[in-house]
């Protein structure tokens, strides 16, 4: 057993999945409140921080991005140093990731309640965190990379290919669909406008499914 830790990083990989827990229970706890609040639309009394237009963003970033994330990270650390039978090609890179998702998420958890938003589903984010984020997504990519570069066997497996195509996928989308003028620190306008803001946001939005959701779980 101690080899094996000497052997493979799984210390990261368990404080990715515990902070998935947490973000599953939280996300979805937000989610339980401001359906509630539909119900019963005293539950907001009369507070802008916690109505139903402003918890909602936190409550998709949470279950998507903070829990959906975290899983993933976890997972895909986890697989490519099984599977390759290799140590992860940096630690430093993947304890910069955990440290990094989890500042965009708190970044979240602060700017949109104050109303900060984009006004963009699932990318309600403002500039700053944005960069955080492809930031933090590319160092995730290339450490992925590197460490299949370095790997021990002939065959890369199944699972790897479906990481690499949503890291390659959500680079692309999210930094053409981020695209903005930045105005003010927590104030930015999309680059593009009218049905080309519309078009570009929803090749986002379904392809954030496509890739994210669905080749990274396949993954899994």
């Amino acid at each position: 057993m101690q080899a094996e830790q000497q052997q493979y990083n799984f210390q990261v990989v368990k404080w990715f999945a515990y902070m998935a827990c947490v973000y599953l229970v939280v996300g979805t706890g937000i989610g339980v409140y401001i359906a509630s609040e539909l119900a019963w639309p005293v539950l907001n009394f009369d507070n802008p921080y916690i109505s139903f237009g402003r918890l909602r963003p936190l409550h998709t970033n949470a279950v998507i991005f903070a829990f959906g994330g975290s899983t993933l990270m976890a997972t895909a650390y986890y697989i490519v140093q099984r599977t390759c039978r290799t140590r992860l090609w940096s630690d430093k890179l993947a304890w910069f990731t955990f440290w990094g998702w989890n500042l965009v998420i708190l970044g979240a958890v602060i700017t949109l309640p104050l109303g900060y938003t984009q006004s963009k589903e699932y990318a309600e984010l403002e500039w700053p965190i944005d960069i955080l984020i492809a930031a933090v997504w590319l160092v995730y990519t290339f450490n992925f990379i590197m460490t299949i570069s370095i790997r021990k066997v002939s065959h890369i497996y199944v699972a790897n290919w479906f990481f690499i195509a949503m890291m390659v996928m959500i680079t692309y989308l999210h930094v053409v669909n981020s695209l903005a003028i930045p105005v003010e620190l927590f104030k930015s306008y999309s680059l593009f406008s009218g049905v080309q803001d519309a078009m570009i946001q929803w090749w986002w939005g379904h392809n954030a499914v496509g890739f994210f959701l669905t080749a990274g779980f396949l993954g899994i």
